[in-house]
């Protein structure tokens, strides 16, 4: 199994999951959550409702010296249409709780209904003299648009809600599993959610208008007694929002993965991230996943050299330069086809190398996930038998790894049938999923959705548009394009055997201005990138000596100062043993080194580099961006900013050690993560 352990971090150092800089945490990659968790988003906001006004224009009447007396029935009207509304949208959301839909739909329409009263009722009491004075109407503007995002939240849930009627109508949920719905059911589910997107799309647009309306209360600088209905907004309107169009995107999207109104074809891939390969791990199995109307129709694996073997003589693709020189290994196969870190370029890759080795199935993707994916799988589903053989979570990889490498031959299984485990595993899995009742499903769909997050999962459609929506949404796996400082660390097990169950990484980059020490320039950022491997392991069947050929992402346009194993400097000299290269891909520039760490021993790798002059222009205008990529398939690794800067930190960083122009901060990383930092220009 994989060891968690990670012994990096000086104790000095807090360990802090997910902390941004300066401003609010950035958006660009969000949480993906089951359909039902997005419609409690908005919900959330529903204590912030409650109408001020009655208050506030007593107050300002009594201030002013000004009679109210003629419009204290429409403010009280106000006052009582505004907790109606208010006391309307928490019931819904408890009916939502309870998948009573057609109830909620009801309280919504209830709350829609008080809220527009209580807007009539405040215009009629903006008449009163005491209104009309600026400041005092900004105030009840701000008033009327806290009222009127009530009404936005209620009638965008109204849209939501009668989706979730009409599919409970279809299907007759109370107590079914996947299995219980007949296939005629599931492809009208299938089509309400087509159908859908429009209704959909206008809600998103509905919490445009919201978020629109939240600017403009900000800019009327709200009295002190709005902000327990304004200030929760700030945060909550743009996640919602986020929250319909993903909603928009899984109702454009999920459709047409699930085979509908078509059938789907995939290549399916398991990589084995014991045995760390760019994109996810080594590619040992493959298979053809068939799916039409949300029902898998066929579900073949097999053992990836089963598909290399017969063309291994007649097939003279060269291998990449490291696998070739470090694994001597001269020609090229399907199961080494993951060589990029981008998952896209790594999956036409594997397509292209099914097609030349015989595969016969015309594709529509390549659907990609790692055993760490199919133990947390066991761990909801429960433990499998499999003839001789009980997986559960804890032993599931290395029992399953024993067997394909020694246990078959000790039960006389022919070779090229070693992994047909796999396939019966796996079958086993799909029948209880199908039999999972809806109930369930919640926490079964949250687990998918952190996979695909920590890039356990990797999706890739060959349909532009669908390919577009998985870039969008994080769910593609790809190098993204960044206009800050970036790093990506890249390691390619050669012949290590599963020795990637036993490292442990721990990588830090320091950041700072270096002046007058060549190559840089006075006023160049200079990055070091120091990444020390411990390889916990011994010398065993699973694991050995780690050799790794790995890449390191940067900035396009940095220039390289110098390489350093353990202390020792290496040269930029490309292809030769122990040296480093230097080349171009996606937008960044790469330095790759091959190097091996023995069995309880460690090795530190430091890279030094210069960035590249956008960035520093960046950083002298008062801005500073990283984004850190993790690797597909790898669990996580330490992290540790050591970030100095010329100017001074123009925000108090919150919860990080930060002196005038330098950010310390530690975390373990298991995704994607970005920084962000504001500088005094």
């Amino acid at each position: 199994m994989f060891n968690r352990k990670q012994n990096f971090i000086p104790p000095c150092l807090e360990v802090k999951r997910s902390v941004y800089f300066g401003a609010p945490k950035s958006d660009h990659f969000p949480p993906a959550k089951s359909a039902w968790s997005y419609l409690l988003i908005p919900l959330k906001l529903l204590p912030y409702f409650i109408v001020v006004m009655l208050i506030l224009a007593i107050g300002i009447g009594i201030f002013a010296g000004v009679s109210i007396a003629p419009y204290y029935a429409s403010l009280k009207s106000v006052y009582a249409s505004g907790l109606e509304g208010q006391t309307e949208l928490t019931a819904a959301q408890d009916f939502i709780l309870k998948q009573d839909f057609k109830s909620a739909l009801a309280s919504l329409t209830a709350a829609e209904k008080s809220f527009g009263e209580a807007k009539q009722g405040l215009a009629i009491a903006g008449e009163a003299a005491v209104f009309r004075s600026a400041p005092v109407k900004n105030q009840l503007t701000v008033a009327e648009d806290v009222i009127e995002i009530g009404a936005i939240v209620s009638r965008s849930l109204k849209n939501i809600t009668q989706i979730g009627v009409e599919i409970q109508d279809t299907l007759k949920m109370e107590k079914l599993s996947w299995q219980g719905i007949s296939p005629e059911k599931k492809e009208q589910m299938l089509a309400i959610m087509v159908d859908s997107v429009d209704e959909l799309t206008a809600a998103e647009a509905e919490f445009k208008l919201a978020g629109e309306k939240l600017v403009d209360i900000n800019r009327r600088q709200p009295l002190f007694i709005f902000d327990k209905a304004v200030n929760p907004l700030r945060d909550k309107i743009p996640k919602t929002q986020k929250a319909f169009g993903n909603l928009v995107t899984m109702a454009k999207l999920l459709p047409a993965f699930a085979g509908y109104p078509a059938e789907r074809t995939y290549l399916f891939i398991l990589e084995n991230n014991r045995e760390m390969r760019p994109s996810g791990g080594f590619i040992g199995t493959y298979g053809i996943l068939k799916i039409e109307n949300a029902e898998i129709k066929t579900f073949f694996t097999d053992n990836s050299y089963n598909l290399d073997q017969p063309v291994n003589k007649t097939l003279n693709i060269e291998s990449p330069a490291p696998m070739k020189q470090y694994m001597n290994q001269p020609k090229w196969f399907f199961r080494d086809s993951n060589w990029w870190p981008d998952w896209p370029t790594s999956a036409e890759k594997a397509e292209w190398f099914y097609v030349e080795e015989g595969g016969k199935e015309k594709l529509d993707g390549v659907i990609a996930i790692t055993p760490t994916v199919i133990e947390n799988l066991i761990g909801v589903l429960g433990e499998f038998k499999v003839g001789d053989l009980t997986f559960d979570k804890k032993n599931f990889w290395e029992k399953l790894q024993y067997e394909v490498e020694f246990g078959y031959n000790e039960k006389g299984v022919a070779t090229s049938d070693r992994k047909d485990v796999i396939g019966d595993l796996g079958q086993q899995m799909l029948a209880r999923l199908y039999t999972l009742p809806m109930s369930e499903w919640t926490s079964l769909t949250d687990l998918i959705s952190e996979e695909v997050k920590e890039k356990q999962i990797l999706l890739y459609f060959n349909d532009a548009p669908m390919q577009t929506l998985a870039v969008e949404n994080g769910w593609a796996g790809e190098v993204k394009n960044f206009s800050g400082d970036y790093l990506m660390l890249v390691d390619a097990n050669l012949a290590a055997l599963k020795t990637d169950s036993v490292m442990a990484r721990t990588v830090k980059y320091t950041l700072t201005p270096e002046k007058n020490s060549l190559p840089a320039q006075a006023g160049d950022m200079v990055a070091s990138v120091a990444v020390t491997y411990q390889n916990l392991g011994t010398f065993s069947w699973k694991t050995t000596r780690y050799r790794t050929y790995t890449r390191l992402y940067v900035p396009s346009g940095s220039d390289l100062i110098g390489v350093w194993a353990d202390g020792v400097p290496l040269h930029a000299i490309n292809v030769l043993p122990g040296k480093v290269d230097v080349y171009d891909e996606f937008s960044k520039r790469a330095f790759g080194v091959f190097f091996e760490v023995e069995p309880q021993k460690a090795k530190t790798i430091v890279w030094k580099y210069k960035l590249p002059d956008a960035i520093n222009a960046q950083i002298k205008n008062g801005e500073y961006s990283l984004l850190v990529q993790k690797q597909p398939g790898i669990i996580d690794f330490n992290l540790q900013l050591d970030l100095q800067f010329a100017q001074k930190i123009k925000q108090s960083v919150k919860g990080l050690s930060a002196a005038k122009n330098q950010i310390k901060h530690a975390e373990v990383v298991d995704r994607d993560q970005i920084y962000n930092v504001w500088l005094e220009e």
